[in-house]
């Protein structure tokens, strides 16, 4: 007798041997029980989690001969033809072969005829996303009022190509992926029945690669079996290519470190050993997800369904990176990912991919930057410029005035020194602000009169200027102190020379600007243009 691979011989039987589809064979067990079957119904899912199996199942328990309850005997006349696929009433037709409006005309011409032995007479189409829309429109009518001894049941991997004229006409059950540990369980039973020497590690890394397909587990179950008689981890993964958990831990510890030449050096060992550089992407990716998880829950166990050693291993690399860097890392990688599956040569895809992630290390967040900002001790303040030594201001002489009829207001000049006048007032400021007093004093005093007290910067040092008027409530009083009445204080921006040793001034003044020190230094960047707001004039009463 010929070889029945495992995918078969296993095969789910009744709706009891079907593995993390728990809901549906209740949901099925349940109609059966209360004879509530539709007359069509959509499976939909990914590969090999079992909606042709239960396809199959139905059908047995639909038209079996001896079964008194909702499980099929598997032992009469229709479940065994049913099983070898040799059954009159169940056509089993492939969507994907008979995708023509022909196709589907000959299937409703066979509609008509009442089942040879059984109750029902039961199509499974396979694939059913594949049939055209002129296939699709020419079975409505057939579906939607189908003779009372006909069922249909259709099979998908992609439900949403289905047109909602079919949908609506169906009872839709939603297939899962099979839960890692479910699929291990089954593994092992299968491969204690079947004297297959396995350790746990083993049936472990090919329910992981299985991608909660439980064909897809038996089949490499089946590879290894051929490739050796005692499989082990290290034989799985020189066999389907699978990189072990320390190398994989290893290559994300040095992607969350920003380490570009440890990350290429690992690269390039593995595809010395001949790695699948695609599945290595894949798993890096699932890796720097759990690492996710890890980061932003409080019980990822649960969600992971991983040991203990296992999520202290994942919190150990989640503690040195940020959830912003870490949102910005995964983004990328599964960017990545799609890029190495498609590309000619992965190598080189995935070292340039890696290192963009190397990028992200050096990154701030916002909050940081904000609180860098936010933080005064972070600014150093520049020494003041030499004063000259503070003395006791000399007591200031207001000059008569005589009223203006017209205006009511004296014009004239005051007979006061106007750099006395400013010294005394940059020593006084500096007193209460230091900071305020160092702006301060790249001023130049414009003009002195019983109105107004005008100072100028140079047109490139506008920042200054309007850093001086924020602080007109700490000027005011100051000059109102030393001049004995209140005036209006006038900030300009004075002309700009257009000589090159002006400007190169100019562009050294602001470069020595603390602000402006920590904003190159803080967003790392550096100074373009300097360019002076000119004919502009700030006042404050």
């Amino acid at each position: 007798m010929s070889y029945i691979v495992l995918a078969r011989k296993w095969r789910p039987q009744g709706f009891g041997d079907l593995v993390g589809q728990e809901s549906v064979a209740k949901t099925f067990e349940n109609a059966l029980s209360g004879e509530k079957i539709v007359h069509a119904y959509l499976f939909s899912g990914p590969r090999g989690v079992g909606k042709t199996s239960t396809a199959r199942i139905l059908a047995k328990a639909l038209n079996c001969e001896q079964s008194g309850d909702h499980e099929p005997c598997g032992n009469c006349q229709s479940c065994l033809s049913i099983t070898g696929g040799a059954s009159v009433d169940v056509y089993e037709i492939d969507g994907a072969s008979n995708t023509s409006v022909d196709s589907v005309r000959e299937l409703r011409e066979t509609v008509k005829y009442a089942p040879s032995g059984g109750r029902y007479k039961i199509y499974i189409i396979d694939e059913v996303h594949m049939l055209s829309t002129a296939a699709f429109n020419a079975l409505l009518k057939t579906l939607e009022e189908p003779p009372s001894h006909v069922i249909f049941i259709f099979a998908t991997t992609e439900a949403k190509k289905i047109p909602a004229t079919i949908l609506s006409r169906c009872q839709h059950h939603a297939f899962r992926r099979i839960p890692k540990n479910k699929i291990k369980n089954q593994l092992r039973k299968i491969a204690d029945s079947e004297h297959i020497n396995v350790n746990d590690i083993a049936l472990e890394m090919v329910a992981k690669a299985a991608d909660g397909s439980m064909r897809d587990a038996l089949t490499l179950l089946d590879q290894a079996c051929s490739f050796s008689n005692d499989i082990t981890e290290k034989e799985l993964q020189d066999l389907l290519g699978l990189p072990e958990i320390e190398i994989i831990t290893s290559l994300a510890r040095t992607i969350l470190a920003g380490d570009i030449s440890h990350t290429l050096s690992i690269i390039k060992d593995l595809t010395d050993r001949g790695s699948d550089l695609r599945q290595l992407t894949r798993e890096l990716v699932e890796n720097f997800r759990n690492i996710a998880i890890v980061k932003v829950t409080e019980d990822p166990g649960g969600l992971l369904e991983f040991s203990e050693e296992d999520v202290q291993r994942l919190k150990d690399l989640a503690s040195d990176i940020s959830i912003e860097q870490l949102t910005l890392l995964l983004a990328e990688l599964l960017k990545l990912e799609g890029e190495v599956r498609n590309a000619i040569n992965p190598r080189y895809t995935l070292e340039l991919g890696l290192l963009r992630t190397s990028f992200v290390k050096g990154m701030t967040s916002i909050e940081n930057i904000i609180k860098m900002l936010g933080d005064s001790k972070s600014l150093e303040s520049p020494p003041l410029p030499d004063l000259p030594p503070k003395q006791p201001s000399p007591p200031v002489e207001e000059k008569k005035m005589t009223p203006d009829k017209k205006a009511g207001k004296d014009t004239a000049p005051v007979s006061l020194d106007k750099e006395e006048v400013w010294q005394s007032l940059i020593r006084q400021v500096d007193d209460k602000d230091h900071l305020l007093a160092c702006k301060l004093s790249e001023a130049k005093v414009v003009n002195l009169n019983s109105e107004e007290f005008s100072i100028g910067f140079n047109g490139g040092m506008s920042v200054l200027a309007d850093s001086i008027t924020s602080k007109s409530s700490v000027i005011q009083p100051i000059l109102q102190s030393i001049i004995g009445h209140k005036l209006k204080l006038k900030i300009l921006s004075l002309p700009r020379s257009d000589s090159k040793k002006d400007k190169k001034k100019i562009k050294d003044e602001i470069y020595g600007e603390p602000l402006v020190k920590d904003a190159l230094r803080i967003f790392d960047g550096s100074l373009v243009k300097v360019k002076p707001i000119e004919n502009k004039e700030r006042s404050n009463e």
